[in-house]
């Protein structure tokens, strides 16, 4: 009855076109991001509350419903997912993705056969989606036909090499047949890249209780035990970061580290909240352990660079933004702010060329949102105005 109501709820408000302002496009922005941040803390009815506040402001968006859907597919709210997916595959056109996503709720609710067809529908659409080739290998594992999962998770391996997901359940494949020494392998190949994963560590213990290798499995649940608390704690500061609750996620990265003080990213994290607060001296703290631990972060060194400046430190902070361009040369925002702190140094014709930089490469879209590079490229625009303005150019 919810599902029903529920769709007829998407499809009523889908009948409601019409143009999207410009400002409902930014809340509808705002709103994903909300959702993303109560999604991550576990909370999936605030979670779903943002998505619908977004699909009332664009009743006709395909995406957003689709977004609903994954939502639920993630909480295991696989019959609520199927209901929304199934009415979007009457109306989309291009059904790669949806597929997989249909494959993956008949997965969850045990529909196996289900769940293999959506996933050859998907790779049908796209024979090269790795995505829809590790649904076919979960499903086949599933059926216990081990040699075509394997085949299918080594199609993804042959395109990623380092798919995690792909490895660990090859893996557990190899442990299932009792080829432990051949499941440590792909354990071990994940923990190269990904050396504190908990469930890979776990499995990985269990492969040497097989194996009667007692120490080394103690050493790695042991290991794997410690790992999740610190992983929970930092994902749980990104989230109430998001949120707006600084001071919370200040407390979560702290119980993190308190369990890892070699963390990188999350002292990176926690610089991050430290600043927002306004705690600068603390904030440069966190960004220095975050660099020390991790040089080639150049987010972090940009930070700290920006840390630095609002101490007034000026001389320190172009170092710091130095090194952030030398990690990577068309680092817009770090010319931008080396720009800033040459005007402050009254070196106009140098930071003139900083601004100049920091205009020539529009940034990748999975580190910086289009709003973002919209006001940097305003602000750099002023600034290069109003230095021609004082140097007559």
């Amino acid at each position: 009855m919810l599902n029903k109501l529920l769709i007829l709820r998407l499809l009523f408000i889908a009948l409601l076109w019409g143009i999207v302002s410009e400002s409902s496009v930014a809340q509808i922005r705002e709103l994903k991001a909300e959702a993303r941040a109560y999604s991550k803390l576990g909370e999936y009815k605030k979670a779903k509350k943002s998505i619908l506040r977004a699909i009332d402001l664009d009743p006709s968006s395909k995406h957003l419903r689709h977004e609903l859907a994954k939502l639920s597919l993630k909480f295991k709210n696989y019959e609520s997912a199927l209901a929304i997916l199934l009415e979007l595959e009457k109306q989309v056109l291009k059904k790669k993705v949806l597929y997989k996503d249909l494959g993956l709720a008949y997965l969850g609710i045990g529909k196996l056969e289900k769940a293999l067809h959506y996933s050859d529908k998907s790779l049908s659409e796209s024979q090269n989606y790795a995505e829809a080739h590790f649904l076919k290998g979960q499903a086949l594992r599933q059926l216990e036909k081990y040699d075509e999962a394997i085949e299918e998770f080594d199609k993804v391996l042959s395109k990623e090499s380092e798919n995690r997901d792909a490895l660990y359940q090859k893996g557990k494949i190899f442990h299932i047949l009792g080829r432990y020494r051949e499941s440590l392998n792909l354990f071990d190949k994940v923990l190269e890249f990904r050396p504190r994963d908990a469930q890979v560590l776990a499995a990985k213990g269990r492969s040497h209780d097989e194996l009667n290798e007692y120490k080394e499995a103690s050493e790695s649940l042991s290991k794997s035990l410690s790992v999740e608390d610190e992983v929970i704690y930092n994902d749980r500061g990104v989230a109430l970061t998001r949120l707006g609750y600084n001071h919370k996620a200040i407390d979560s990265y702290r119980r993190a580290l308190s369990s890892n003080p070699k963390y990188a990213v999350c002292w990176f994290n926690l610089g991050k909240a430290l600043f927002r607060v306004g705690d600068l001296n603390e904030a440069l703290k966190a960004f220095k352990q975050s660099t020390d631990l991790n040089p080639k972060n150049r987010s972090a060194w940009n930070n700290r660079g920006v840390t630095l400046r609002q101490l007034n430190r000026l001389e320190e902070s172009l170092d710091c933004y130095d090194r952030a361009i030398s990690l990577k040369a068309d680092y817009s925002w770090a010319w931008h702010n080396k720009g800033y702190v040459l005007e402050l140094l009254d070196r106009p014709r140098e930071a003139l060329e900083c601004y100049k930089n920091a205009l020539k490469h529009k940034p990748n879209p999975n580190e910086h949102d289009g709003d973002e590079w919209e006001k940097l490229k305003k602000d750099t625009n002023t600034a290069i105005d109003r230095i021609k303005k004082i140097i007559g150019d």
